[in-house]
């Protein structure tokens, strides 16, 4: 029973587009796998026609003639293809005399056999982006280009400089209007609400103290009240 290949494959917007088209004749993505396929997936020597490299995981031999004869192109197609995998950051390539080395950047590993290679060589997605730009894309990045709200500096006592009392920022002041409501219990568990008026002194006074309601000693003399206050 042939055991089934997973590749973790990490690719930027402009690696991912460059991959998804073809020109010249030839599919990117189906280039880009068969290095994926043809890679090391452990240390070992390499040795051919008096040649020989150490290889590590992530990495393979092969020219540009033996390139062109897999994805069946010409080798001026390969180079250019190869060029610009190597300048998106997709792989990167050593030549000689003899052939070259290429070395995958963007697969971060292989699973075979429920045994997780992990590739050295791969470049991860925070060392990617340019000083500056580190940001992620759902959370937006300050002045300093870092994400907004994860570099707060903590204060002595490990926490941030909050006000004590209501948690607001210091040197952050609530404008109070010249009659302020405040709210208060009474004495039946309600709330009652009550205006501060400004007296002559210029200081604030309240009165939480409800006008006595009207006795009345029957129904008639309440209906009789009622009834002057209407408007006429």
């Amino acid at each position: 029973m042939k055991t089934e290949t997973y590749y973790c494959l990490v690719l930027s917007e402009s690696q991912a587009r460059f991959l998804a088209t073809s020109k010249y004749g030839i599919d990117r993505m189906k280039a880009l796998m068969s290095l994926v396929e043809l890679a090391s997936t452990e240390n070992r020597t390499y040795e051919k026609k008096g040649f020989s490299a150490n290889l590590n995981v992530g990495q393979l031999v092969m020219s540009e003639v033996e390139l062109s004869r897999l994805w069946k192109c010409d080798r001026k197609t390969v180079s250019r293809v190869l060029d610009t995998m190597n300048g998106l950051g997709i792989v990167s390539t050593t030549q000689n005399n003899r052939t070259s080395i290429h070395t995958l950047l963007c697969v971060s590993a292989w699973y075979i056999n429920g045994q997780m290679i992990v590739n050295p060589y791969y470049v991860p997605m925070k060392d990617r982006f340019p000083k500056g730009n580190s940001a992620p894309v759902n959370v937006p990045a300050n002045a300093d280009g870092n994400a907004a709200g994860m570099s707060e500096e903590p204060t002595p006592s490990g926490q941030l400089a909050t006000d004590a009392q209501d948690g607001n920022i210091p040197n952050q002041q609530q404008s109070v209007t010249p009659h302020a409501m405040s709210q208060q219990p009474s004495h039946q568990g309600q709330t009652s609400m009550k205006t501060q008026e400004p007296t002559n002194n210029g200081t604030d006074q309240s009165d939480d103290r409800l006008p006595p309601a009207p006795q009345y000693h029957s129904i008639r003399d309440k209906v009789i009240d009622e009834l002057n206050e209407m408007p006429k």
